[in-house]
């Protein structure tokens, strides 16, 4: 039977990616590890040897060693079938796709945060706009003036709306 050794681990790149709320159960699982790592070391990577001829010497009874000694030998320990390292490599697999379209998907939607910034940035202030170049600046800003008209100077705090929730607030 060969020592299945481990794959290598890297502790200090996992700490990197980890939130710092969580870097203490990282140490307690690299803690454990170590630990798990340790205890299989201990062990001989094979079984010692038995001095079969000194328990031939010893023993009286003919032929008893011999057959310890044939069965011994002939005995196969059959080492636990591996039904999981598939199960956990398809996952990994499935995990990594899912990772590289969720970068894909972060990447497109920073282009278009940085494009939208520099679009905003090229755009008159709107302190600055009246309001045809606000509604040409900002399509998706369609003031409801037939239904809800605003009042010059057309900002909210100047709308009777707002006016009378400010003198509610004030009153109490």
């Amino acid at each position: 039977m060969a020592r299945r050794a481990l794959k290598a681990i890297n502790w200090a790149g996992m700490a990197e990616l980890i939130p710092e709320s969580e870097k203490n159960m990282l140490a307690t699982l690299k803690s454990k590890t170590d630990q798990y790592l340790r205890k299989v070391n201990e062990f001989p990577e094979s079984a010692p040897k038995i001095d079969w001829p000194q328990y031939k010497k010893v023993i009286s009874v003919p032929g008893m060693v011999d057959t310890f000694q044939k069965h011994y030998e002939s005995m196969q320990v059959p080492f636990p079938a591996d039904n999981y390292t598939n199960l956990i490599e398809a996952e990994e697999k499935d995990i990594t796709g899912r990772i590289e379209d969720f970068k894909r998907q972060c990447d497109q939607s920073i282009a278009n945060f940085k494009a939208e910034i520099e679009r905003i940035n090229n755009t008159l202030p709107v302190e600055e706009m009246n309001m045809e170049e606000l509604v040409e600046a900002y399509p998706d800003f369609k003031p409801n003036t037939v239904e809800k008209p605003s009042i010059w100077p057309h900002s909210p705090e100047f709308q009777p709306e707002n006016i009378a929730k400010e003198k509610v607030e004030s009153a109490h």
